[in-house]
């Protein structure tokens, strides 16, 4: 690796950590990791892989993640599980024993098979297979169904991990539905098999990326087999936004009833939620008080936050109304029957938008936007002093402003003369 011991000593010094002590070469970085790791990036690229190309197949998408350090990452994986690259990447639908392979330790499948549970299958239908599983700890009901997903009464989260390329599995699942599946993929039944083949992809179908940006809308197949955008696709990929944080607003403002200003916040603060940019509600009721001109010290000691988390939250919010707002255009212009209401609703969020960065109500909007030395104790201020538009304030001597309102002469002089 290197060509002379000054190159040896450089590459020590910067790269590993205590070598002369340990004479064991320790990395003093962690491992280099593809930003695709994660299943919403993954989501978000393929989309924008279909957007580009304008007319893609399957095999040209194939192609193009076998390039990526993300393929280089899982790529050992995938041979040794022996699992096709269109099915690890979820491009297209997944086969239940490799689901099997993915989400468990084969040590723990053969242990298992060996070791049978009492199973008993309950239900058998076009869209679900359900039953109950006997440990020693208890019976534990589990269920793969099309509609809700997969469940089991344990509470265990079954689906799929944010890191493929990890030593941890792709799909991460309990070990009574690991069992169930175990279970239901040996029974030796043609007729039965042709549901579990049927049923069980389609229970994580959300989670494969194609399936699921046809589900949502976001692309749709033409007669040659090539895939395009559709129009909310575009709407997306030039929005900058996650698939799944689009299609969770569209969902919002289709199922949800939005009249106030706080529900939108609300609505909003969800969808920051889904995103990770919030871990819990902490920061919504001070967001609400900032905008009805709460002054900023009595937010921090009240919910003992910092001013930095609020801003933050703000500006993240700020963001994710203004798509709201773009969105319902979008939805006003493609279904008539919810255009009056969306088109409410994109109003609504143009003037929330200016609410929350500037924490002001909307009477304060003409002073603090046109006003120079001016943002919302200073309007709030004028206003009460009687002074409601920028115009009325510019058109005043300094010396009557500050006569009445208190705010100084020279600060007078700089608001009135813009400087």
């Amino acid at each position: 690796m290197v060509n002379d011991l000054d190159e040896r000593d450089w590459v020590e010094d910067h790269y590993f950590q205590n070598v002369l002590q340990s004479n064991v070469y320790i990395p003093k970085y962690n491992d280099l990791t593809s930003g695709l790791n994660r299943i919403n990036t993954l989501k978000e690229q393929v989309l924008l892989r279909i957007y580009e190309e304008k007319n893609i197949t399957l095999e040209k998408l194939k192609s193009f993640f076998q390039k990526t350090y993300f393929w280089y990452g899982i790529k050992n994986k995938m041979d040794q599980q022996e699992i096709p690259i269109d099915q690890l990447l979820m491009i297209k639908e997944i086969t239940p024993k490799n689901i099997l392979k993915l989400h468990s330790d084969p040590q723990k499948v053969k242990k298992l098979m060996v070791n049978h549970h009492q199973i008993k299958i309950t239900k058998l239908s076009k869209s679900n297979i359900s039953g109950y599983v006997k440990t020693d700890f208890g019976v534990f009901f589990t269920e793969f169904d099309t509609d809700v997903g997969i469940r089991c009464t344990c509470g265990f989260q079954n689906g799929i991990s944010n890191d493929y390329s990890e030593e941890r599995f792709t799909f991460e699942f309990c070990d009574h539905i690991t069992a169930f599946l175990v279970h239901v993929i040996n029974i030796p039944d043609n007729n039965f098999q042709k549901y579990v083949i049927d049923i069980v992809p389609k229970s994580v179908k959300n989670q494969y990326v194609l399936n699921y940006l046809f589900e949502k809308g976001l692309i749709t197949k033409r007669d040659n087999g090539t895939i395009k955008c559709s129009q909310f696709g575009k709407l997306i990929i030039r929005l900058y936004l996650y698939p799944v944080s689009g299609v969770l607003i569209r969902n919002k403002l289709e199922n949800s009833v939005l009249e106030t200003f706080q529900d939108i916040v609300k609505e909003a603060y969800e969808v920051l939620k889904a995103e990770f940019k919030v871990r819990d509600y902490r920061l919504l009721q001070p967001i609400l008080e900032w905008c009805d001109e709460e002054p900023l010290d009595n937010i921090m000691e009240r919910h003992n936050i910092m001013t930095g988390d609020l801003y933050t939250t703000k500006d993240n919010l700020e963001r994710i109304i203004t798509f709201i707002g773009i969105i319902a255009v979008h939805l006003s212009e493609s279904d008539l029957d919810l255009q009056e209401e969306m088109i409410k609703i994109a109003e609504m969020a143009e003037t929330l938008k200016i609410r929350i960065h500037y924490g002001i109500h909307e009477e304060l909007f003409d002073l603090v936007l046109r006003l120079e030395n001016v943002a919302r104790v200073r309007a709030r201020i004028l206003y009460n002093a009687g002074f409601h538009t920028a115009t009325q304030v510019k058109k005043l001597n300094p010396y009557v402003l500050d006569r009445k309102t208190g705010l100084g002469i020279n600060l007078c002089k700089k608001i009135i003369k813009g400087k």
